[in-house]
């Protein structure tokens, strides 16, 4: 599989450099995720500590994220010389439709397998915890909340379906521009050691990729990942990734006393559950083989020795 010709790929060299592939790996981990993503994070802890999972903890939260994506976005502008969009945001205006649908795609491949939990009895709806706001009247402030998953999911997809996939897709074979990406988004979630999780997300990374590489864009793979976590962490208010559940959700499930973690997630959500791996997989197929016959026929079009435009590297 070579993902070099794609247009997505492409946009990473239409500036006047190109960041190497193994440096933007340690810019986007040392540097973004642990230098300035945690960084403000920490300065927050200091500064204005807040309830874990509360409102104030979910702005706190989305602010380190837009920090990260800001800085790269500095990055590429001032260093590679490129323009933003080519980050994975040409057609804004279609982009944002794109972004709202993308975000109903990740509410209802969430609800399937929570949904389906419930159903079964595996899920039970329990009170919600003291202090915490629920129900109708919570409703306005989930819409404000939607945003700041928006603004989190758009940053990972940012640096990694995003910017590592762009310029490892310039220089290294294909299935490992794709697998990369995969699973430093994989190991920055934590799960390395857990089966059942780590095949969930390691799933939705090669998923999201297909999908932009497919669409040439990021759009709605920001609104599939935006739309998940919301769905899970504000409205069944269900644990996001092993974290607590927040303080602000439609309705509180949990796993029902005696159900297996095995099926239902236990502790750490839905996501380490053997139907959200199941929804994945089934999900990661099907953007795999709608991928590979678009740049099967797009590739039939292409000159036999495309070529990549000439820039200056580090």
């Amino acid at each position: 599989m070579s993902v070099r010709s794609t247009p997505f790929v492409q946009d990473a060299a239409t500036g006047r450099r190109v960041t190497p592939w193994w440096l933007a790996y340690l810019l986007v981990f040392l540097v973004l995720i642990i230098g300035v993503q945690a960084g403000v994070l920490a300065v927050f802890s200091m500064s204005w500590p807040v309830a874990h999972g509360s409102p104030e903890a979910q702005l706190q939260e989305m602010i380190s994220f837009a920090a990260a994506g800001l800085a790269l976005i500095v990055w590429v502008v001032l260093f590679e010389r490129r323009r933003v969009k080519t980050l994975g945001f040409r057609r804004p205006g279609r982009g944002v439709l794109t972004m709202l649908a993308g975000f109903a795609a990740g509410v209802v491949l969430l609800s399937i397998p929570a949904l389906f939990l419930w159903a079964i009895g595996a899920y039970e709806q329990v009170p919600p915890p003291a202090d915490a706001s629920s129900g109708w009247n919570a409703l306005p402030l989930l819409v404000l909340l939607a945003l700041t998953f928006v603004v989190q999911g758009g940053t990972e997809e940012l640096l990694t379906r995003g910017f590592l996939l762009q310029t490892g897709g310039l220089k290294l074979p294909g299935w490992l521009a794709v697998l990369l990406p995969a699973l430093l988004f994989t190991l920055i979630h934590g799960v390395l050691v857990h089966p059942l999780p780590f095949a969930m997300i390691f799933l939705y990374a090669l998923f999201a990729s297909f999908i932009v590489l497919r669409q040439g864009a990021l759009w709605i793979a920001i609104g599939i990942h935006a739309g998940w976590n919301f769905a899970m962490g504000n409205l069944y208010g269900i644990p996001v990734s092993g974290l607590p559940p927040l303080a602000t959700s439609a309705v509180y499930l949990q796993p029902a006393p005696g159900a297996p973690d095995w099926l239902t997630g236990g502790d750490f959500g839905t996501e380490a559950s053997v139907p959200a791996v199941v929804v994945l997989a089934i999900a990661t197929t099907i953007a795999f083989l709608v991928y590979r016959r678009w740049d099967v026929r797009r590739s039939a079009t292409l000159p036999t020795t495309p070529t990549v435009p000439a820039v200056d590297a580090v």
